[in-house]
């Protein structure tokens, strides 16, 4: 992944810093630090979203419902993440370099890994629904198992999907605004 030099840059930076002698710019490391972390976790916890459908999908031993087969599902999903993740990275390290184009530039490719995550995620949810459709309408034998807890993993899969897309829609249009926009300097 191409965001190891900027982690780099952010880290010399930060070893080079001595809180005596950075004022008033003593917080900009940490913040920039800050901002990266936040805007990427969420593409961790989608992976594991993604391996939890995989999972469902092995317990109901229904994967002749699922519109990818389950070789597949976990591997395109964190494929996209992982996309969406060096992006957003990669965007908020060159931001972090404190230049107008530069921060300009970040914003841009934050934006663009952001985009990429909401289609992934989009997609995921779309096959998600259609899997619950299709075994809802034909079950299979392992899906009518009273022990089997497969439609609460699925709702819980649906309620951490919508606050991940909630959040990722968000901070699209956060970044979309730009550093003088409503949603940044209002949050």
């Amino acid at each position: 992944c191409f965001t190891i030099p900027i982690f780099t840059r952010l880290i010399t930076f930060l070893q080079r810093a001595q809180s005596s002698q950075e004022a008033p710019n003593f917080s900009i490391p940490a913040y920039s630090i800050q901002a990266i972390l936040i805007l990427v976790a969420p593409a961790l916890f989608a992976a594991s979203i993604y391996m939890e459908l995989g999972r469902i999908i092995l317990l109901t031993d229904g994967e002749q419902h699922s519109i990818i087969r389950k070789k597949w599902l976990t591997k395109i999903f964190v494929i996209g993440d992982v996309i969406s993740f060096c992006l957003q990275a990669a965007g908020g390290g060159i931001m972090a370099t404190g230049t107008i184009s530069a921060l300009e530039a970040g914003e841009h490719i934050t934006i663009a890994g952001l985009v990429i995550q909401i289609l992934f995620f989009g997609f995921f949810i779309i096959v998600s629904i259609t899997f619950n459709i299709r075994m809802n309408r034909v079950p299979t034998s392992q899906s009518m198992v009273s022990s089997n807890p497969w439609k609460k993993h699925l709702h819980a899969l649906y309620g951490g999907s919508a606050l991940i897309l909630i959040r990722s829609i968000f901070r699209l249009i956060e970044y979309a605004q730009g550093n003088d926009g409503y949603l940044i300097s209002h949050e």
